[in-house]
């Protein structure tokens, strides 16, 4: 089985690439000026591809063009989002059922076996996740997303999107970083580039300006951390599963019913 598992920025990944042997190949991308590299590993009986796609709605779409024309059995848009319902606790891991962009593009389905394998590992499958442009950090954003949407990402709608076009059978599964009644303890939009490493000067000016915030970023970085651990843990489980299910996924997606 081969399978294309996403991570927006290597803090994602690092838990998960700390247990299994992945090592760094490049994309062949003749046309680009710079380069791009995805990750290759045999996690249990599957070949488990992983591409970091960076920060936002904005992704590269070249370099994970270019590895669907390996034609993966399935693909995961995994990593870290914001909770949008007060039933989702810290590291939860949920699959989303659609995924939409919050500019009122269409949903896109997982594809119904792969979302039924996940929530036999353990994932909670909610029925929305929500792709915004914007880092949604504050609590009162989030509470009236929570109108329309489960969680909240900036990538999986672009991913979901673009596995549509070879019909590769793909889900969103992510591990819930910061809940709907808390707000992020500084602006990341702001102190982070889209490969999610941080901008020292940017961080300084906003630890100058909100000196309070310290411990509570100090917090919120042990708990992204775990997070993201209890995803790795998730993965080991649905990697392994999804090769045991058979021989390969039908393209099958989760469809709108009308009401």
């Amino acid at each position: 089985m081969r399978i294309l598992v996403t991570f927006a920025v290597d803090a994602e990944f690092a838990p998960w690439r700390k247990r299994h042997p992945f090592v760094a190949f490049p994309i062949d991308l003749a046309h680009r000026y710079f380069k791009e590299s995805y990750f290759k590993a045999r996690v249990g009986p599957s070949d488990v591809t992983v591409y970091l796609t960076g920060i936002g709605w904005t992704l590269p779409e070249y370099g994970l063009k270019k590895l669907f024309e390996d034609k993966p059995d399935a693909c995961v848009s995994s990593g870290l989002a914001g909770g949008l319902k007060r039933s989702l606790k810290k590291g939860d891991v949920v699959a989303a059922r659609f995924v939409s962009s919050l500019d009122g593009e269409g949903s896109i389905g997982a594809n119904t076996r792969l979302l039924e394998i996940a929530r036999e590992c353990g994932a909670k499958v909610m029925e929305k996740c929500i792709t915004s442009r914007q880092l949604l950090g504050q609590a009162q954003f989030k509470q009236a997303m929570g109108e329309f949407a489960d969680i909240v990402d900036m990538e999986s709608s672009k991913i979901m999107s673009i596995a549509t076009g070879p019909q590769i059978p793909a889900v969103t599964i992510r591990a819930i970083s910061d809940t709907v009644d808390e707000d992020l303890p500084l602006d990341f939009s702001r102190i982070l580039d889209q490969s999610g490493r941080i901008l020292k000067r940017q961080l300084a000016l906003q630890l100058a300006r909100y000196p309070n915030q310290i411990p509570a970023l100090i917090r919120f970085g042990k708990e992204s951390q775990k997070a993201a651990e209890r995803l790795a843990d998730f993965l080991d489980c649905y990697v392994e599963a999804i090769a045991a299910s058979g021989a390969g996924i039908p393209d099958r997606r989760e469809q709108v019913v009308a009401r």
